[in-house]
């Protein structure tokens, strides 16, 4: 019995630290998307975008792979370049923003694995 306690009290830690991580990487994914929305709208400048970026990339680099955040901060670099030269491409890589994003939050879903 003096081991049941702990196992359960280690099991809930755990639980908790995976539903809150998967909210934080969530939202973090979402606001994300709305800086770039804003961008596009011109409410926010660049640099915003990006020192909003760096903050959360930071934050996020516990629970993430950070070949995914890697990208992320390469395609935003990209996204201002070729937004503020009014070049095509930068739907494109809207696009491969927001993939990357589906797919980190792909990564975060609820299973076994999340928890052992």
């Amino acid at each position: 019995m003096k081991r049941l306690v702990p196992a359960v009290i280690i099991l809930t830690m755990t639980i908790f630290i995976c539903i809150t991580a998967h909210t934080f990487v969530n939202r973090a994914c979402d606001n994300t998307i709305k800086d770039i929305e804003l961008y596009y709208n011109k409410k926010i400048s660049s640099q915003q975008l990006e020192d909003n970026w760096q903050n959360r990339k930071e934050n996020m680099a516990l629970f993430v792979n950070h070949g995914f955040l890697d990208k992320i901060s390469i395609y935003i670099g990209q996204l201002t370049v070729f937004t503020d030269n009014n070049l095509p491409e930068n739907e494109t890589v809207y696009k491969n923003i927001k993939s990357v994003l589906s797919l980190i939050k792909a990564e975060q879903r609820f299973g076994l694995h999340s928890f052992y």
